[in-house]
């Protein structure tokens, strides 16, 4: 379970292209983030020193821009999860965003366009406890027009 509340899009300098070993290296680290150095340069074909260099070189131009833990919820007692579209009042969307990346229990939080303008990932133990998030914090806050929930059946990660 990761939860992200404002990501900064920093894309590499205009001389600095991604090529296929800075490719190859991001999806060996996607695979798994605690791999050697010894280990990723063996998997990308290049020594270690260009696996590190390039792989700091990444991380210093916000490409690779952190190292996260993936949890299982179910392991952390949250079995239920819910996808909850909501429709805010536009002029304080960047309170609001704050705001409901804050309440515990969401996961994820993305602005959209089209029907709705969030579209957040929501976690609970049962339930009830679901929808005292939905109605008791989502649904209170000043701003939330409207919201439309799914709760989530089955959920499939992709491997990298």
């Amino acid at each position: 379970m990761t939860q992200i509340v404002e990501s900064k899009t920093v894309h590499p300098g205009p001389n600095r292209q991604i090529d296929s070993v800075d490719r190859a290296l991001i999806a060996a680290v996607l695979q798994d983030a605690r791999i050697s150095l010894t280990d990723l340069a063996e998997a990308i074909n290049v020594s270690r020193s260009t696996a590190h260099t390039r792989l700091q070189r990444l991380r210093d131009d916000n490409v690779i821009t952190g190292f996260t833990a993936t949890v299982d919820p179910l392991a952390l007692g949250l079995g239920v999860a819910a996808l909850v579209f909501i429709d805010i009042e536009q002029h304080d969307w960047r309170t609001l965003r704050t705001e409901l990346a804050a309440i515990p229990g969401v996961e994820y939080l993305a602005m959209c366009a089209g029907r709705f303008d969030l579209m957040l990932i929501a976690r609970a133990e049962s339930i009830p406890a679901m929808r005292d998030v939905l109605l008791e914090k989502i649904q209170r806050i000043p701003g939330v027009r409207s919201t439309e929930s799914v709760i989530i059946l089955d959920e499939v990660r992709s491997p990298g």
